[in-house]
């Protein structure tokens, strides 16, 4: 599977909406830091037909170094995550 970065996904959106390839690459950012602010906030974000993005708390836990076998904590953290809907789903099935 091949990886698209921001800069491509932005010239995508160039390309097909018609748009500097400045521009679409400052609407990505600012889509991006619009997602982080409303999670950071404590808000899912939903987009229909595609997902949702919520922010997930994971608890720490003890582990152990693989190096050294010796004991380590990982502290608490946060991560987003992402639910795909039942359409993109199914789309992607279908494809």
């Amino acid at each position: 599977m091949e990886t698209v970065n921001k800069k491509e996904f932005a010239y995508k959106i160039a390309e097909e909406g018609g748009f500097y390839k400045k521009d679409a690459m400052k609407m990505v950012e600012l889509f991006w830091d619009t997602l982080l602010d409303y999670l950071e906030e404590g808000k899912k974000v939903n987009f229909y037909g595609i997902g949702h993005f919520k922010l997930k708390e994971v608890k720490g836990r003890e582990a152990k170094n693989p190096k050294t076998g010796e004991p380590c904590i990982i502290p608490d953290r946060k991560k987003v995550k992402f639910y795909p809907s039942e359409t993109l789903t199914e789309n992607i099935e279908n494809e």
